[in-house]
């Protein structure tokens, strides 16, 4: 990356703002038109295409429900910013690799579990057709305005995607954002989409060898134990909260003590990512080789179906996933805790001798608790050192002591939750789905992130915070809070 380079023109892509925190669209076009940058903004005027998330969270009414919503969702810094609009007549110019490129939404409008999962045609043709348009409009774009830096929502949602891989080829440098896993600052990617995992490797190696301070160590664990303890806390989505029902006695409930805990994820969105490969078929082929060199019998393991997938995420359910797990457990005489059941987590961890992820944040959960955890999948904290990850059989599965899971698990978390976000100081939550904003915020920052490469440029997250910006409220904005429109 060229460290030096100086940019004139910054765009920026939203495409679905209604999505919670889609105000740090204009909170990063206000920044940028403050620090001296041109500016513009790629945008959606609606279509009849069926894209991403007209098919995978609607109101039912064709997904015209979701045009209104994104035209409602019009940002503040409209007026102060020349909008493109995306060209939908482009849609049936094709793009190499597409079907690759698109792989993670078609599984995810399924919450497919395996690669057959995903039925003929299952969202094919809308998100093919979204993809194209938003890689072509954006090839416009920047010829148009003379875009030199893009930065983009998520990356992986079709439009997006397209926005994002249009960027890469044309040369044009780029980083995609996100919310940020507790909910401050941003999620700031140079020259990767939300899933990209070299820079977070980087930042988990760096962060593994700090020495903290003690109000460091302090404020991770607190955000530790806001989780584990189930007190409540600003990650997207909260599972089985203290008050609901905690079934201290395990035994009874599953009839015999089990050794082994596996908590699987869903691992859809991540198909087809590069960061993400294994030397795995699928999970399931890992369990099969953990099994065979742990030497624990079937009885002893229990796997816990997540809880989201006994929930409607747009207009699925999990039951791709807990069929795949129910059956393989059925299979292998493995005791299989449905997604639904009211059998805490918490508690199930608490009676297990060993804990098994492929990349959830479970782990947490597990190594704060006292237990050894063994990932069977990529993962943020793969180069954390809180536990060994197994992508392939020739692997190493050493576990360290409880005394380093915890002191890594501690500063892993205190860089995910104040060096990897971008403006932890200037956003700051308020819910899962909101954030106040505050004005000092340096442009800069993204700039050096982006010419530099890394999560941590010197001298990240050092503007001075100043007095709250006070904008109102949009229509959209409005009836997200009272209906949870677009929430989790």
């Amino acid at each position: 990356m060229n460290a030096t380079k100086a940019y004139r023109h910054v765009g920026v892509a939203q495409i679905y703002p209604w999505r919670p925190h889609g105000v740090q669209r204009d909170y990063l076009l206000r920044l940028a038109r403050e620090a001296g940058y041109e500016t513009s903004e790629l945008i959606c005027n609606g279509s009849t295409v069926k894209c991403y998330d007209k098919q995978y969270q609607t109101l039912g009414w064709g997904g015209i429900d979701h045009c209104v919503k994104c035209r409602l969702g019009a940002g503040k810094e409209r007026h102060r910013t020349r909008r493109i609009a995306l060209d939908w007549s482009l849609r049936d110019i094709p793009i190499d690799g597409e079907e690759i490129a698109m792989l993670s939404n078609r599984a995810a409008l399924m919450r497919a579990e395996l690669t057959e999962d995903i039925t003929a045609g299952a969202g094919a043709i809308g998100v093919l057709h979204a993809y194209r348009v938003g890689y072509h409009s954006t090839l416009r774009w920047i010829e148009a305005c003379g875009v030199d830096l893009i930065l983009l929502f998520n990356g992986r949602i079709d439009i997006l995607k397209g926005v994002m891989d249009a960027a890469r080829f044309a040369g044009v440098d780029f980083a995609s954002h996100e919310r940020s896993w507790f909910g401050n600052g941003i999620m700031l990617i140079p020259h990767e989409n939300c899933l990209g995992l070299g820079l977070m490797h980087d930042l988990g190696r760096a962060v593994g060898a700090m020495e903290l301070t003690a109000d460091e160590a302090a404020s991770a664990e607190h955000v530790i134990r806001r989780r584990v303890e189930r007190l409540g806390s600003n990650e997207w989505r909260d599972f089985q909260t203290q008050g609901e029902s905690w079934q201290q006695d395990v035994r009874d409930a599953l009839g015999a003590a089990h050794e082994i805990l596996v908590l699987p994820s869903s691992m859809y969105e991540v198909w087809g990512h590069p960061d993400w490969a294994t030397g795995w078929r699928d999970n399931f082929e890992a369990m099969d080789w953990l099994q065979a060199q742990l030497g624990v019998p079937w009885s002893r393991w229990v796997v816990r179906g997540h809880p989201i997938w006994g929930q409607r995420v747009g207009k699925s359910l999990g039951e791709h996933a807990a069929r795949r797990y129910r059956d393989f457990c059925t299979s292998r005489g493995i005791r299989y805790v449905e997604a639904d059941s009211p059998l805490h987590t918490s508690a199930l961890i608490d009676a297990s001798e060993l804990v098994v992820v492929n990349g959830g944040s479970s782990v947490i959960d597990a190594v704060w608790r006292g237990k050894p955890v063994i990932s069977l999948s990529e993962s943020a904290f793969r180069s954390s050192g809180i536990c060994p990850t197994a992508l392939s059989s020739g692997d190493n599965i050493d576990i360290p002591d409880d005394a380093i899971r915890r002191r890594q698990l501690v500063r892993f978390i205190h860089g995910m939750d104040r060096l990897m976000p971008t403006f932890v100081d200037h956003l700051v939550s308020v819910s899962p789905a909101e954030q106040r904003q505050y004005e000092g915020a340096d442009f800069q920052d993204i700039v050096d992130q982006v010419r530099l490469n890394t999560l941590l440029p010197p001298g990240k997250n050092k503007g001075p915070v100043g007095p709250p910006i006070e904008w109102p409220p949009s229509l959209v904005e409005r009836t997200r809070k009272l209906f949870r429109v677009g929430d989790r």
